[in-house]
């Protein structure tokens, strides 16, 4: 089983990439994804949703990129 972290963990462990997140945390005011276990990571969201679609089948998961995302959703690099 994966370690449980906090989004901020996340993000510097996975910057700039996709994860999927399993066994979620989440704020209890807004439902809002804190934190869970990263099942997978990748640069690329269609690799990683790919590869991951019939492990994660039926499981409750999040999907988050770690970088910048500027208005409007475009991403910056």
């Amino acid at each position: 089983m994966a370690e449980k972290l906090t989004w901020d963990e996340i993000k510097k462990q996975y910057p700039d990439e996709w994860v999927i997140l399993v066994n979620l945390d989440r704020n209890g005011d807004d439902d809002a994804v804190q934190g869970g276990e990263v099942f997978a990571h990748s640069k690329n969201k269609k690799d990683l949703l790919a590869s991951t679609k019939m492990a994660l089948a039926g499981q409750s998961r999040a999907v988050r990129f770690t970088g910048e995302v500027a208005r409007g959703g475009y991403l910056i690099r």
